[in-house]
């Protein structure tokens, strides 16, 4: 019975900070879902691009000859039944149900860098503003993405949905995490 009460009460707890979050937004749109499981993939576009699409967290962040270059953890996501399955395979002693709907799995150290296109797309959406409300799927300029994932502080366990074209990062997406 604790174990229901306590996955209830997390799934309410994190239900109701969204419908808090959304109801300031401006927009009146929704924070955006990522699928039931998310884990690096490779493809290549019509051109012949060869496009990666993968979350990780930002390790470093720094401009070197004038180029701004981005260290990357790559990791896993899980939501809803997959969090859970992927929370038993990596925690197979563990009693207590799985209270989150959302698993986050970090397990290679492999630090990966890449230099961000000048051109590069960046959208947040835990920017708050003046009036400190979010603005779900905000796009914002690289000086304005530096300032924010700076001011989190590196290394910060914040994911990013990120997309590297030929090597190069071309789009970074936050993930809001309840």
């Amino acid at each position: 019975m604790r174990k229901t009460s306590l996955l209830l009460s997390s799934l309410l707890f994190c239900s109701l900070f969204v419908t808090d979050a959304h109801a300031g937004s401006p927009q009146g749109a929704v924070a955006p879902v990522p699928p039931q499981v998310l884990v690096p993939i490779n493809s290549k576009d019509k051109q012949g691009n060869t496009i990666e699409k993968s979350m990780a967290y930002v390790k470093t962040l720094q401009v070197k000859n004038g180029k701004l270059v981005v260290s990357l953890d790559y990791i896993q996501w899980f939501f809803g039944e997959a969090a859970v399955k992927a929370y038993r395979q990596d925690h197979p002693l563990e009693k207590e149900d799985y209270p989150m709907p959302y698993y986050i799995r970090n397990n290679s150290p492999k630090i990966r860098t890449f230099e961000v296109s000048p051109k590069a797309s960046f959208t947040l959406q835990t920017n708050s503003t003046k009036d400190d409300n979010f603005h779900w799927n905000e796009s914002v300029n690289t000086d304005t993405f530096k300032k924010f994932v700076l001011s989190k502080g590196i290394p910060y366990q914040l994911p990013f949905h990120i997309e590297v074209t030929n090597g190069v990062i071309t789009k970074i997406t936050e993930q809001y995490v309840p």
